[in-house]
């Protein structure tokens, strides 16, 4: 029997199957999921081929929508019979452009995606925790966490700096009720959402942006094996784990002369 089990949404591809494969690896039980769920439940289904005898399951669920948001804990519990780990995953970018390029249709987008959807995830994941009497709900983090600010992300940035915000807040809030909340910090990846967006840049912008990219970025699967276990040990609330720290980031430029990184293929 699984010992522990989670939910990821936006896990049909990108950081999200990567962690669903690395805690199937290690024995949980995983619900993964996806706006299709025709995509969600084939993929589940390669899962469970590579895994054999693991207990995942894939849903549909369009986090803009609560009651999806809700339908798919029920889903999941009665599945796999509780949920240890909701990891509020999914997410969508922004094109690399000023903010007054945006279209108010893409704003909206962004914001119901990267900000309520995380809420509704959060509001449902705690109500049912709370019932159960345990658990753990993480947010997962982006560019404007910190509050830094990148030329033409301010959208994407303003969701995901009140992504912070929301984190801290309920970690606060749910002092005293056995739910612990956590931020997990993955970096910067190469995934073919993120190779799509940067190659639309003129060349000399996007050869800058390969170079820093070959420095600093490491792909969904690297990200996910040293996420994984320390989400399964995590026991505190308010718990962050970060995969590129700034020593990390100082370290991989004082030595990229030597190191010849390339996850951008040249």
């Amino acid at each position: 029997m699984n010992k522990i089990r989670i939910v990821i949404t936006g896990s049909t591809r990108g950081l999200g199957l990567s962690l669903a494969r690395e805690f199937l690896s290690r024995g949980c039980g995983v619900a993964i999921s996806g706006r299709q769920g025709e995509t969600a439940e084939t993929v589940a289904a390669g899962l469970r081929t590579k895994f054999p005898g693991s207990n995942v399951r894939g849903f549909p669920c369009d986090v803009r929508n609560p009651d999806q948001v809700q339908a798919l804990w029920s889903s999941a519990t009665s599945a796999l019979g509780r949920i240890d780990h909701w990891i509020n995953n999914a997410g969508i970018g922004q094109a690399t452009v000023p903010i007054w390029e945006v279209p108010p249709a893409d704003m909206e987008e962004i914001v119901r995606t990267d900000l309520l959807g995380v809420l509704y995830g959060a509001w449902t994941a705690m109500r049912g925790m709370t019932a159960q009497g345990a658990g753990t709900i993480w947010f997962m983090e982006g560019h404007g966490s910190d509050g830094r600010i990148m030329t033409g992300l301010s959208v994407y940035g303003a969701a995901k700096r009140a992504l912070r915000y929301v984190a801290h807040a309920l970690a606060v809030e749910a002092l005293g009720t056995g739910v612990r909340v956590g931020t997990l910090s993955p970096g910067i990846m190469v995934t073919d959402f993120t190779l799509t967006r940067l190659e639309r840049k003129d060349p000399a912008d996007w050869e800058r942006t390969r170079r820093v990219f070959n420095i600093l970025a490491d792909t969904p699967e690297t990200v996910a094996a040293f996420l994984a276990p320390r989400i399964l040990s995590a026991r505190k609330n308010g718990t962050h784990i970060a995969w590129l720290t700034s020593r990390k980031i100082i370290f991989r430029f004082l030595t990229a002369g030597i190191s010849h990184r390339r996850v951008i293929p040249d």
